[in-house]
């Protein structure tokens, strides 16, 4: 064999070895974005259910403060899928009667426990409770929410004033 074919033979081979490599990098990478597309984002899922649940409960205190007359202070009453109760909190109310928020986030975290009967913790993660003062609508009426939120991004907002709560789609 000549020197000439070693030398050739050497670099095939070398060059055969790099494409190999590559393509299993990129094999790889091909893979890793696949699946991590397209696996759920549980964080955003279990803080949609939240906010279901939080318009439910907000709506729910609503009618009764309703049905009672329009008290200061409800009983807010959690029953679980069996009709059990699980939990009862004494929750205020806003004269426009939906839970009340003070002007500051530990208000807003106040709520949270009343409304949902639970800490503010979603798999281990902190809720973070902000409130923001949105200032005053068209219509002379002053804009405040509560944002609830996972450090990692997903939230949903509580509107003081009218009850409505927007989730981050």
């Amino acid at each position: 064999m000549k020197p000439n074919d070693v030398s050739e033979r050497a670099h095939s081979n070398i060059f055969s070895n790099i494409i190999i490599v590559v393509l299993f990098v990129a094999l790889m990478v091909v893979a890793i974005l696949y699946f991590n597309e397209s696996e759920p984002d549980v964080h955003a899922e279990m803080m949609d259910n939240l906010a279901q649940q939080f318009t439910s409960n907000t709506i729910n205190a609503h009618w009764q403060w309703q049905a009672e007359g329009r008290p200061q202070m409800i009983m807010m009453v959690q029953y679980d899928f069996q009709g059990r109760e699980t939990g009862r909190r004494p929750l205020r109310m806003s004269p426009s009667g939906w839970p009340f928020v003070g002007n500051d986030s530990q208000g807003c975290e106040r709520v949270w426990q009343g409304v949902l009967n639970m800490q503010s913790r979603v798999d281990d993660f902190r809720v973070i409770a902000e409130y923001y003062d949105d200032g005053v609508d068209e219509n002379g009426q002053t804009q405040q929410r509560c944002r609830f939120r996972l450090s990692t991004g997903p939230y949903f907002d509580y509107y003081v004033n009218s009850g409505r709560v927007e989730r981050n789609d």
